[in-house]
């Protein structure tokens, strides 16, 4: 219970700071619309809110019901931020496409907000509001596939070792964003804080829950 306690604390620091950091990057490079200063937040919400779905069907720590309910305003809310986003749209869709390809679609609430979010991609790339890096987003599915399967092995599932630990937390889609943004694929290094605020926000939720009666 300390362990988990301690994680909690940790990954809420690691939000914050991710956040922050991303905010610096986007003030410092002028990208400072209302629009792209709501992406850090909304990076980081997504992140909690998917993963609490992910334990509300996978260890049940929360209620499904809600859960499924939630998918559905983030699967609107991921669509609006990548039809208005090259960026956001070539993360999206490339880790949309590599979690379906990786076969993890495997509850309602993440069919609703997939079919949701893919969706608005789809028709706003057709009608061409919605543009994509496809260099980028290849990078990104690939990359995606790669942690999913790394991350479904069984000792780094059980995170036996500090290399286990560092591979549970699916670190090769993290260094694809990294590399997107020294090419310049990226607009600023803004985005590789806002990814890891997405999965430190999901990695927060997996801490809290693993606090929760019942869960592991």
């Amino acid at each position: 219970m300390n362990d988990a306690i301690t994680r909690t604390r940790l990954f809420s620091l690691l939000s914050v700071a991710s956040v922050t950091v991303a905010y610096v990057f986007l003030l410092s490079d002028g990208l400072d619309s209302a629009f792209m200063l709501s992406l850090p937040i909304s990076y980081l919400l997504l992140g909690v809110l998917i993963k609490y779905g992910d334990q509300a069907y996978d260890v049940g720590c929360f209620d499904k019901r809600k859960a499924l309910i939630l998918a559905i305003p983030c699967g609107f809310w991921l669509g609006y931020l990548m039809i208005n986003d090259l960026s956001t749209a070539t993360i999206g869709v490339g880790m949309l496409l590599g979690l379906l390809a990786a076969g993890k679609y495997d509850n309602r609430g993440f069919i609703v907000g997939f079919a949701i979010s893919i969706t608005i991609a789809a028709i706003g790339y057709w009608e061409g509001s919605l543009q994509l890096a496809l260099g980028g987003l290849a990078v990104v599915f690939l990359a995606t596939i790669a942690d999913e399967r790394v991350n479904d092995m069984e000792r780094v599932e059980a995170r036996l070792t500090l290399l286990d630990r560092i591979l549970y937390q699916r670190p090769l889609l993290k260094i694809a964003v990294l590399l997107l943004c020294v090419l310049g694929v990226f607009p600023s290094f803004a985005y590789l804080f806002m990814m890891l605020s997405f999965d430190f926000g999901y990695g927060l939720v997996d801490c809290v829950s693993s606090e929760r009666e019942g869960c592991c």
